[in-house]
């Protein structure tokens, strides 16, 4: 795998690289808007969650800026788990396949020191900012962790449900995860605050499970790569583990913040 990665970041061709990549994203962004027009009512809120996500990557990409890898390489890493997880749990499935090879695609197109030259080290955002490189590392590992989460946020907030439940802190939880991904950009200190708000949210609306009343399938939902989710997402520990996985996001400046609490510096 070393091996591997050292030969994938010696790879130029940028420009198609990242032509190839903006391919799932764009197929993945009409696909959920097809479902958000065509699927049942309770389906258009999660769905067009998706949607925007997939769409938001696509445009960053394709106007290159500087979070746009980042950010399109979450949501390639959370596809291709996803995927894996399910078939793992469920086995072989031709569609899952597909559904994570293609968010797999985006993740290794992205890969790469020249990939990264052309997008995070931009040096007008830098100066901006005053980010040194150690900076632009932390800031790069918080924003891929948001992104990665923010997906399965969007579907278990947003999906159907039966009964009231915790619907309020879930939705509370998907908010402050895109507020929080917003100040991470803009390199405010209430963007960690509020992913660590997400955290809790989702932990307290997790803690009755994601109950879903039918499958996606049945609803003739498009490339459900999604559906086999409600087994990982029907329990507390699931919540716990995207949970932690906000939690990630904020702790490559956990250090430096609590520096700053002791220190003032």
């Amino acid at each position: 795998m070393k091996q591997l990665l050292e030969r994938v970041s010696k790879i130029g061709y940028e420009k198609p690289r990242v032509a190839v990549a903006l391919l799932p994203l764009s197929l993945f962004s009409f696909l959920y808007l097809l479902g958000t027009l065509n699927a049942p009512p309770e389906w258009k809120g999660a769905l067009g969650g998706l949607m925007v996500c997939y769409l938001t990557a696509f445009l960053a990409l394709a106007s290159e800026w500087f979070w746009a890898r980042w950010f399109a390489s979450g949501l390639g890493w959370s596809g291709s788990v996803v995927a894996v997880a399910a078939m793992v749990m469920t086995g072989w499935n031709p569609v899952l396949a597909v559904y994570g090879a293609l968010h797999a695609i985006v993740v290794v197109m992205l890969l790469g020191p020249r990939m990264a030259a052309r997008y995070d080290l931009q040096p007008g955002w830098r100066e901006r900012f005053g980010m040194d490189e150690y900076g632009v590392i932390r800031l790069r590992k918080a924003v891929t962790r948001a992104a990665a989460a923010l997906p399965s946020v969007i579907v278990w907030a947003l999906g159907p449900r039966e009964g009231d439940g915790s619907i309020a802190s879930l939705i509370v939880g998907v908010c402050l995860a895109v507020l929080g991904l917003h100040g991470l950009l803009r390199l405010r200190t209430w963007g960690l605050l509020a992913l660590g708000g997400a955290a809790v949210a989702v932990l307290v609306g997790g803690a009755s499970g994601y109950p879903w009343p039918r499958d996606m399938f049945e609803a003739g939902i498009p490339l459900t790569g999604y559906e086999p989710v409600r087994l990982v997402m029907s329990s507390a520990t699931s919540a716990a583990a995207l949970a932690l996985l906000l939690i990630a996001a904020v702790s490559p400046f956990a250090r430096g913040a609590l520096r700053y609490v002791r220190t003032g510096r």
